[in-house]
């Protein structure tokens, strides 16, 4: 258990150095406030809004869309945890030595650390292919990897590792957890615009369903944290209440590797409806649109353990060699194999609206729009998998200057960030085109002093 901790930590800190479920999206809606639902298009909407598939950027009416290993996105969401946090208080030292905490260090970190939840979320997508089938609809497949986590130290645990313990206490340490998974996702998407020139209500009317087979890799999550530690006038040491963790993976033992093989599988769907109605202005194109996402689960049935930590003991002498021993016998723990068991995709619910001003009357599809207004409602299903259930509300604004470059701005309010500004940048270079983007600018203007960083890189290739 002790490698697949440090297994976590180690993922966090690559995260923290340069990289939640629901909120990681597409990079040019992750830089437009998490706004997706009725703005998003072809490779863009995978994940968010199948049914976006079978539209593009205004000018473009390319046949085919693919990418290979160039689209990135990375996140973390912590109160306290940035790169000179870590720095300050954990790096080592000019000499190479391990830090030397002063008594303001300790009681700064005391502050600031305990009873907060660290979350981390990244995604890669390891190719992803679009083909636009005139009469039938729009095809769509990808290969994307997923991790995500969350981990929280309670803050008596804290007082009891950074100050000498005080007689005649109790100390909760039942606040601390850790959970975090990695899962590999293959999406088969297919959409349709059912829209037609005699239609007087819809301008566009398109429906799309993506089906996404789940290949679980790591899962585990803390079931049952309950320790408490006493202390009485007599010098003794109380413990009560145990950790148990729930594990599955490609190793048995805890060690990483990254394997096609998979220790988990399921199956996810993804639903949703985008209508643009017709007749709105004559320099302008409303559409609304309407997704249910992450629907479906993973069965984890590989190395499937317990860990259980016994944290009933006593100590009336901490110098008594027998009674030292016997405490880390119990830290040590035990592993119990335990059945397969089965745990949700992270489902939200997402609705929005887009609106596309034209310098003048449209007068064909290609016509490229001055600018793109986009509002965004998320409401997370579930907490599984580094999702939450607290909504977001997000707005945000794309301006194309000329053909080739659309800087992009939004806002989000709510989640577990509480308010994020955000901010990106497209490129249309012909057959490439690059997306670049963070939902929170601190990232971009001060990386080591944000404690909420975001950026997001995708490149995607066009055949007309």
């Amino acid at each position: 258990m002790k490698k697949l901790l440090l297994l976590v930590v180690s993922i966090y800190l690559a995260s923290i150095s340069g990289i939640n479920a629901q909120y990681v999206i597409d990079v040019r809606s992750i830089s437009m406030g998490n706004t997706s639902a009725a703005s998003s298009y072809e490779l863009s909407a995978l994940n968010q809004n199948p049914a976006n598939i079978v539209f593009q950027r205004s000018k473009n009416n390319a046949a085919f869309y693919f990418n290979i290993v160039t689209d990135v996105k990375l996140q973390t969401d912590s109160k306290f945890l940035s790169l000179d946090f870590y720095d300050n208080y954990f790096a080592e030292g000019e000499n190479g030595n391990t830090r030397a905490l002063s008594e303001a260090d300790k009681q700064y970190i005391y502050d600031n650390a305990g009873n907060q939840t660290s979350r981390f979320y990244g995604s890669a997508r390891l190719l992803a292919a679009l083909y636009n089938v005139k009469k039938i609809g729009t095809f769509a497949i990808s290969l994307d990897e997923r991790f995500a986590g969350n981990f929280r130290v309670a803050k008596d645990l804290l007082k009891l590792a950074l100050f000498s313990t005080d007689i005649n206490n109790t100390y909760d340490l039942s606040g601390t957890s850790m959970n975090a998974y990695w899962t590999r996702q293959i999406n088969l998407s297919f959409a349709k615009n059912f829209a037609t020139k005699k239609n007087k209500t819809f301008e566009d009317l398109s429906l799309g369903v993506s089906v996404k087979p789940q290949f679980g890799l790591y899962y585990v999550e803390t079931k049952n944290s309950n320790l408490t530690v006493s202390t009485d006038f007599f010098t003794n040491v109380t413990g009560s209440g145990n950790i148990e963790f729930l594990y599955s993976g490609l190793s048995s033992n805890n060690d990483f590797k990254y394997s096609a093989n998979n220790a988990g599988f399921g199956f996810g769907f993804d639903l949703g409806v985008n209508a643009a109605i017709k007749n709105v202005s004559r320099k302008g194109k409303l559409s609304f649109g309407l997704s249910l996402t992450d629907l479906g689960y993973i069965n984890w049935n590989t190395n499937t353990n317990k860990y259980y930590y016994d944290g009933n003991f006593v100590i009336t002498d901490i110098t008594n060699k027998a009674q030292i021993d016997s405490l880390r016998q119990r830290i040590k723990g035990t592993k119990t194999p335990v059945p397969s068991f089965t745990v949700g995709l992270p489902a939200a619910l997402r609705v929005g609206a887009a609106y596309k001003l034209y310098t003048k009357p449209r007068t064909d599809s290609l016509q490229l729009e001055l600018a793109t207004f986009s509002f965004d409602f998320v409401q997370g299903l579930t907490d599984n998998l580094g999702a939450t259930k607290k909504s977001v509300l997000g707005v945000g604004a794309e301006v194309n200057l000329g053909k080739v470059l659309s800087p992009r701005i939004g806002f989000a309010f709510g989640g577990e960030e509480d308010f994020l500004f955000s901010l990106g940048l497209g490129i249309d270079a012909g057959p490439v085109n690059i997306d670049l983007g963070t939902y929170n600018i601190s990232s971009a203007v001060s990386m080591k002093n944000t404690s909420k960083f975001s950026a997001g890189l995708a490149i995607k290739f066009k055949i007309d």
